[in-house]
């Protein structure tokens, strides 16, 4: 049996450590390109006069609505109050179609569960995830937020969804198998 001596070994040990270290400061090769998600945010007043036809009432409300392009989903926080007291909240919904505008009533996309009855509060929550078409609606402005209640059965206060771009985040696409 042959004896090494050590520092043999530890000329092995050391180039092993060198390797090691070289080898982790490389970067893993992607397998496809590093994606950008955006996230876009609007602050809509919810009101009669948003309403087509025009509402009059004294109803307010706000909703804080954010896209975000990774989930495909909208992030929302209403807060509203009708303008009766004795009235109720009989549905919460967003609308939209491809021609629609602040000018048109749209078809319902996305029911709002979860709320009140009552004929004020507030509600979050999040959408489910939207398709192409939704999505390319939604960013051109197409698409609206309406609450109605019992003294205005077709919608008591409304407000158009126009998003800004809030910010970008990396997907982080690095090695991982690219299926968007």
């Amino acid at each position: 049996m042959k004896t090494y001596s050590v520092k043999f070994f530890s000329a092995i040990l050391a180039m092993a450590v060198i390797l090691l270290v070289l080898y982790s400061g490389c970067k893993k090769k992607s397998n496809g390109p590093d994606v950008t998600y955006r996230t876009y945010t609007a602050m809509v007043q919810l009101n009669g006069s948003n309403e087509v036809p025009v509402v009059t009432t004294t109803g307010t409300g706000t909703a804080n609505i954010t896209y975000n392009e990774q989930s495909k989903t909208i992030a929302y926080t209403i807060t509203w109050q009708l303008g009766s007291a004795a009235a109720t909240t009989t549905g919460m919904h967003f609308h939209g179609a491809e021609n629609g505008s602040n000018l048109t009533s749209s078809p319902i996309v996305i029911e709002i569960p979860g709320f009140t009855t009552a004929s004020s509060g507030t509600l979050t929550g999040t959408t489910r995830v939207l398709n192409a078409a939704e999505i390319s609606q939604l960013l051109s402005g197409k698409w609206y937020v309406n609450i109605h209640s019992s003294d205005f059965t077709s919608g008591e206060i409304r407000g158009n969804i126009v998003l800004v771009a809030a910010s970008t985040g990396n997907g982080g696409n690095n090695g991982g198998g690219g299926g968007y």
